[in-house]
């Protein structure tokens, strides 16, 4: 775009011949142009992209970009030696710091109701793992995994930060989740299976506030509980351009007697997001000609 300020060159020959005819006429352009330009300025700074708009008025918005996967934090088989060599709040299969792996899930700090459901998960991971019966919300109805649990698969996500709202875009079952910005959570949110999600930075940390949760999910693979109370918040942080740490922390009053912290850490990829959709049709026929014939005795 040509400067607000123009030139004679700017001018057509006939314009200015005729300005040197009639003077009103360069008083008319001078209105013109004073009335036009803040007008395409405006127009200039809107169509911007929001990250460089926030960038004018924000010295300090974490760059979150990238596609995040999983970090292998001990390779090979899960022993109790690997376990000590995880570093320390990491988890793996649970959200419960003092049992990151399920490998004494029932000792977690649960309240009866919660203990009671969890007496009839059948999971498919830790130390119950088990492929006979599985009630496994996800296994057997492809249903959301939950806000907690989406960080234990194996598959990879990203962020879109804007000024207005932060996007959250998994990978696994191809999920989304919109973080408001600019607001407080609505006093009486509906249950959902992703929840309300305001968000805020503090730092060099997303923080992530979520509530509004239905019952539905389990916290981790092992198949912790959580009520409609949930309440879950997230601190996102790149550590170094290459390794994101996430602190999770959930309070449940209604199922657990405690809150429960536990860190997690992905590594920056470099492989594109593939179609991870969880397939109601591909489950059964899975279950029927490999985990059937495999977990139930013959017939004789």
């Amino acid at each position: 775009m040509r400067d607000c300020k123009g030139s004679q060159e700017d001018i057509p020959v006939s314009t200015r011949k005729a300005e040197n005819r009639i003077p009103l006429i360069r008083i008319v352009i001078a209105v013109h142009l004073a009335l036009i330009c803040p007008v395409l300025r405006a127009q200039t700074t809107a169509t911007m992209p929001p990250k460089m708009e926030k960038a004018s008025v924000t010295t300090s918005i974490p760059d979150l970009s990238g596609l995040w996967g999983p970090m292998s934090i001990t390779p090979g088989p899960i022993t109790p030696q690997a376990v000590r060599s995880m570093p320390e709040g990491e988890v793996a299969l649970t959200w419960d710091p003092s049992d990151p792996m399920g490998m004494r899930p029932e000792q977690a700090p649960m309240t009866p109701w919660a203990r009671e459901r969890f007496n009839s998960a059948r999971p498919p991971f830790g130390i119950h793992e088990t492929f006979e019966n599985v009630n496994d919300p996800v296994q057997k109805y492809c249903d959301p995994p939950g806000v907690t649990r989406i960080y234990d698969y194996p598959w990879q996500f990203t962020f879109i930060q804007t000024p207005d709202n932060v996007y959250i875009l998994y990978e696994f079952t191809r999920t989304w989740r919109t973080v408001a910005m600019n607001r407080e959570h609505p006093k009486d949110p509906d249950s959902t299976w992703l929840g309300d999600s305001i968000g805020r930075y503090e730092g060099d940390t997303l923080v992530v506030d979520t509530v509004g949760f239905n019952d539905k999910t389990w916290l981790d693979h092992v198949g912790h509980p959580h009520s409609d109370g949930l309440h879950v918040i997230e601190r996102f942080r790149r550590v170094n351009p290459n390794v994101l740490e996430l602190a999770l922390t959930v309070d449940d009053p209604k199922a657990y007697t405690k809150s429960m912290t536990g860190k997690k850490h992905f590594m920056l990829s470099t492989s594109p997001m593939g179609e991870t959709i969880c397939s109601a049709s591909e489950m059964e026929s899975f279950e029927k000609e490999i985990m059937d014939p495999t977990t139930k005795p013959r017939s004789k």
